[in-house]
């Protein structure tokens, strides 16, 4: 379990780094970077821009790696 915690927080983590890293370039370049959660079809325009994924992603990872930390004190 707490191979697995490790394994997932620091690969979330890394996703979200890239992630935000990417917005960050992409913003450079003048580019509006965001995901449409609503539906297109029906002209729901729900977008979230790619910083939010990001910080959502790495905070997951975090969660894991904190989690990871708690087992780790707790059974010493």
């Amino acid at each position: 379990m707490r191979k697995a915690l490790l394994w997932i927080g620091v690969l979330l983590g890394g996703l979200g780094v890239a992630v935000l890293a990417a917005s960050a370039v992409l913003g450079l370049m003048g580019l509006a970077t965001s995901y449409n959660l609503g539906d297109p079809a029906k002209f729901q325009f729900i977008l979230v821009p790619f910083w939010l994924i990001g910080i959502a992603i790495a905070a997951g990872g975090a969660l894991c790696l904190i989690g990871w930390r708690w087992l780790r004190t707790d059974a010493g």
